[in-house]
């Protein structure tokens, strides 16, 4: 049977968008009911392209090594399937996406050499709805003249059926180790909580 897929909700999570992480708290939504997804998508909103495939790749291998089948969005999805909202629709059926997993970051705190600590807040807003983790601001992770010292950021979990998000949890990390070392220690804490909190 073929499951239909609201518009706005699948078009908005596509328009959305590492070391050592602290642990953080995490919400489950009341009306959660567990099921099984034919694929989980995996996206991290950032404008640091290395650093995207990172954390992408780094979740999408935790959540196979649990038995879920996942696929990473920057290989998956481009500029045209996010085009339209029938674009959108008919490559998210195409590739079997029932979920989809979203990183977002935001209160970036940075700090310039032989200068005074700048705090820079990029708010990255989460909105409701499935498939609305592609609305939102690009943050740089890393680059430029600038060193980068602290992440903030939130994962977040969406379903096909849902019709809000239905799981999120804060994360926060440095980067003194690399965008590498920081994307394995995001993806480990954040499937292991979604595990945790029986959401497969």
């Amino acid at each position: 049977m073929k499951r239909s897929i609201p518009i706005l909700f699948l078009l908005s999570i596509f328009i959305l968008g590492c070391g050592s992480a602290q642990q953080q708290s995490s919400w489950k939504s009341p009306t959660y009911k567990k099921e099984t997804y034919r694929k989980v998508m995996v996206l991290a909103k950032t404008s640091d392209e290395l650093a995207q495939r990172q954390l992408e790749d780094a979740t999408v291998q935790q959540l196979k090594s649990r038995g879920i089948n996942a696929i990473p969005s920057y290989s998956n999805m481009d500029a045209t399937d996010i085009s339209s909202e029938e674009n959108f629709i008919a490559k998210a059926n195409a590739l079997q996406v029932d979920a989809v997993l979203a990183y977002s970051f935001g209160n970036v705190k940075s700090e310039y050499r032989k200068k005074p600590s700048l705090n820079a807040n990029v708010g990255v807003p989460v909105k409701l709805g499935i498939f609305r983790a592609y609305l939102g601001t690009n943050v740089p992770l890393a680059g430029g003249n600038r060193k980068v010292e602290t992440v903030n950021g939130q994962a977040a979990f969406y379903t096909r059926n849902g019709t809000s998000i239905q799981w999120s949890q804060s994360l926060t990390g440095n980067l003194k180790n690399g965008t590498q070392n920081l994307a394995t220690d995001f993806a480990s804490e954040t499937v292991n909580k979604m595990v945790a909190d029986n959401l497969f």
